[in-house]
């Protein structure tokens, strides 16, 4: 497109004084939004304004959809295609509204939206001022709109007749200009409101064969009555039936993929996924549910693969924002810039790359629902001061954004880091370990809990079951207590791994023996915690470090060697993996 051709779109409604189109438009009593083809308001009249409760002042050059949300104009422009009689709400207001592209010599140069306040009629009484500069602008917008529209001075002659009126009378519309209404519209009344100055809203008019839905409005200036301005809605009574029927089935679908919605962004697990009969975990499964029951901060701590996200999807799934969304961010899995404009979203234009419109962040997708910050304990000190803020005021603004928005959102946070050791260390916030660390939730290894392996291995069994073609019933006591035995640095994640792949290995057999676990198993893999010439013990860090570098190197060899694929296997992000290897020197 031109910048000519923009230019001249973007005059149309300028404010360099008021046009025959203005008031024109400005006289209907439905609300006219028209847009130029980059989606900024060019027009908004005095029927939205007041429909809308806005100001054209104010949103006259403002992008459509950060002013009105879903007004389609955007669609419509995309596609080409007008949509005509859908349902809408705009603040308090139920409206019925058409959406047309705006063509102008077979370009588009933007959209208009006309609507109707269908809860209220509210009388519209303008002014009318001609004005010959613009009166093609005039035609262009007018003749793309599917609401016939006819205007007449007061003696009731046509001063204005548009193509969709035109074709519907099978009339050439400037060979009927300056004709009195009677002789070219059956049965009208639009001479009679001129001369009385009294509004006809949503009359029935009959025409030729068609019984149709008309609105009559005088126009008014100074005072004086110099016209009136005739819309017809609907063509034929029919079409109000045939709209009612869609309506009802646009709701039905509506509420249909409104419930598919929710199971798709809801949670996945409910406490009845947690499985295990220790006392720690019965015990965490009771504070977990009284958790749920309020709608303060949980703090998940636990190793990896020891089911911190299934203790999340439970504490959303067990709580009163069940029916809302279930967002789940790995802090780890972006660099802070990144995960910024995840987290908090950004507008148009607020870095190189930022996609058209702007883009909603994970906490605006969360509103009304919970959100899930997995391994925050990764989260750099600048992104912990902007999550504060968030946790504090409960409000935020997209990158390149001025709106504030208001949330209404549960958080879930979890780690397998020592926060408070962090803190000590100056890598992590003391306030905002405060505002995570209501609930804690502190979810022990496996080794911890090897009472539980037999019920996890019968729960993990079935799921394993329904992904793989070979069935096996049970894994039998003797296999059960090699399981129990080994000190699983990867938790019930590296349990669920050495079932799966020791199922894929089997071949008839419908129950797991010794023989069809993996070597380590079998050897136990005891950590050694005692020093064996009688010094001092390890110390924990020690410990844990030499258990974390002996999980590296089995997950890689029983990758054969693939990275990316070991990092699954121990459940955490790739470039976390890449940095534990060069930690314990396991790169060649």
């Amino acid at each position: 497109m031109h910048k000519h051709e923009l230019a001249s779109l973007a005059d149309v409604f300028s404010s360099t004084g008021m046009t025959e189109m203005r008031v024109v438009l400005d006289s209907v009593c439905n609300g006219v939004v028209v847009v130029n083809a980059h989606g900024i308001i060019t027009f908004f009249n005095t029927a939205a304004e007041t429909i809308s409760g806005l100001k054209a002042k104010n949103v006259i050059g403002q992008i459509v959809d950060d002013v009105i949300p879903n007004t389609g104009l955007i669609r419509v422009m995309e596609t080409g295609l007008a949509e005509i009689n859908q349902r809408q709400n705009i603040g308090k207001c139920e409206i019925l509204t058409n959406r047309t592209p705006i063509l102008k010599d077979n370009i588009l140069v933007g959209a208009v939206a006309i609507f109707q306040d269908i809860t209220e009629f509210n009388e519209v009484v303008t002014q009318l001022e001609e004005n010959k500069r613009l009166k093609s602008t005039l035609e262009s917008i007018v003749d793309s709109l599917h609401e016939g529209i006819v205007v007449v001075d007061k003696a009731g002659c046509i001063t204005l007749l548009n193509k969709a009126y035109g074709e519907f009378l099978n009339v050439v519309p400037k060979a009927v200009i300056g004709k009195h209404v009677a002789e070219v519209i059956p049965n009208t009344r639009m001479h009679l409101v001129a001369q009385e100055g009294k509004a006809e809203v949503t009359d029935i008019q009959k025409i030729q064969t068609n019984t149709c839905v008309v609105t009559r409005i005088p126009i008014v200036k100074d005072g004086e009555i110099i016209g009136a301005v005739g819309n017809m809605v609907f063509k034929d009574v029919k079409d109000l039936k045939s709209l009612a029927g869609k309506i009802n089935k646009l709701e039905s679908e509506l509420e249909y993929y409104k419930e598919e919605l929710l199971k798709a962004n809801g949670g996945k697990y409910t406490f009845d996924s947690i499985v295990g009969n220790s006392d720690t975990m019965k015990w965490l499964r009771d504070v977990a549910a009284k958790a749920a029951r309020g709608t303060s901060t949980v703090l998940i701590l636990g190793e990896s693969g020891t089911g911190k996200e299934l203790f999340a999807h439970a504490v959303h799934n067990g709580s009163r924002r069940w029916q809302g969304p279930f967002i789940k961010v790995n802090c780890a899995a972006l660099p802070e810039q990144l995960l910024e404009a995840e987290l908090f979203g950004y507008e148009e234009g607020a870095f190189t790359g930022a996609r058209k419109g702007g883009k909603p962040g994970k906490f605006e997708l969360a509103n009304g629902g919970t959100i899930f910050l997995d391994e925050i304990g990764e989260m750099t000190l600048a992104m912990q001061v902007k999550l504060l803020r968030v946790l504090q005021e409960r409000e935020l603004e997209r990158l390149g954004g001025t709106k504030t928005t208001k949330l209404d959102i549960r958080v879930i946070a979890a780690t397998n880091r020592d926060l408070e050791k962090m803190i000590e260390q100056n890598q992590f916030r003391q306030d905002l370990y405060y505002r995570l660390n209501i609930f804690t939730l502190n979810i022990p290894p496996l080794r911890e809990r090897t009472e539980d392996i037999p019920v996890l291995c019968q729960m993990l069994l079935k799921k394993i079951n329904n992904q793989v073609e070979h069935w096996v019933e049970s894994v039998s006591p003797e296999a059960v207590a090699l399981l129990m035995q080994y000190k699983w640095p990867g938790n019930v994640r590296e349990l669920e791994n050495v079932l799966e792949r020791t199922i894929n290995l089997m071949e008839d057999e419908i129950s797991i023996a010794p023989e069809h676990l993996p070597p380590m198993i079998k050897k136990g893999n005891r950590l050694k915690v005692d020093n064996q010439d009688g010094e001092n013990p390890n110390d924990l860090a020690e410990i844990k470090d030499d258990a974390e570098k002996q999980a590296i190197m089995r997950a890689l060899a029983a990758a054969g060697g693939n990275k990316s694929k070991a990092a699954r296997l121990l459940g955490i992000h790739r470039s976390g993996f890449y940095q534990k290897m060069q930690k314990y020197n396991l790169i060649k």
